[in-house]
């Protein structure tokens, strides 16, 4: 059984459907707070087969097929504004269908969140123990003595809420995960936070929209690393060095 939208939250779900490549970061908190609620009590069979955090899948759809952020804006433009869901009953379909695909995706279960520990384990696994990583960030004129100070100075930067999503949930492995950290910090809205801050997105899955996040404007935009398969070894080394920054933080 679903949570019911009153007549105005349907209304202006709507409205923030059609328009959903042009929302505002305001728009973008409230359309996440109306489909979170609208899906509190929406829990499909799916669910229990992936074995994922409920709260981590709800959020990773919100931001993938609701506020599609991975999509072509092309492609986003043409659809917005068709089916454009106004009950709880249809949010939950779109949810069950995303949970669907990703059940029958072979890859899902090798994924791994960006807020997950990044250990020298799974960077050998994912990269190759063998690999030149310091050379993979000299092809991008970085060093990592380079990447180090730059992450100290985007951790500094960051708002407090979001500085300690990023050093608990990403530098270390943390209780209770995003849910927990935010509990022990009384961090509201947390996962609209994580998702901008970039820590709800999958490390396989990373688009050129990743750059809308606050890490992956850093990745582009500060570090010059373009957000592209082939840069996935050097933004890997970085997302390490973060993450050991992260942890002394």
């Amino acid at each position: 059984m679903q949570e019911t939208l009153s007549s105005e939250e349907s209304g202006e779900l709507v409205r923030l459907w059609r328009r959903r490549q042009t929302l505002t970061s305001n728009d973008m908190g409230r359309m996440y707070r109306i489909v979170g609620d609208a899906l509190v009590a929406c829990n499909p069979p799916e669910l229990q087969v992936l074995g994922e955090g409920r709260q981590e899948l709800v959020a990773q759809f919100i931001y993938v097929k609701v506020l599609r952020l991975d999509a072509d804006p092309d492609e986003a433009e043409e659809r917005a504004g068709h089916s454009a869901p106004s009950t709880a009953f249809a949010l939950c379909a779109y949810f069950r269908r995303y949970l669907i695909d990703c059940t029958r995706s072979a890859a899902f279960k090798r994924k791994l969140s960006i807020g997950d520990q990044i250990t020298e384990a799974q960077l050998e696994d994912e990269l190759g123990a063998d690999e030149d990583l310091e050379g993979c960030l000299a092809e991008h004129g970085l060093s990592s003595l380079a990447v180090q100070q730059a992450a100290r100075a985007f951790i500094a930067e960051l708002p407090e809420p979001e500085r300690i999503l990023l050093c608990e949930g990403f530098g270390r492995e943390a209780e209770g995960g995003l849910s927990g950290i935010a509990s022990r910090h009384a961090i509201a809205s947390y996962h609209y936070r994580a998702g901008r801050l970039g820590l709800v997105h999958k490390r396989e899955g990373l688009t050129a929209d990743y750059a809308k996040t606050r890490l992956g404007g850093w990745l582009q935009g500060t570090l010059g690393i373009a957000i592209e398969a082939d840069n996935m070894a050097a933004i890997l080394q970085v997302f390490k060095i973060l993450g050991a920054e992260a942890s002394y933080a």
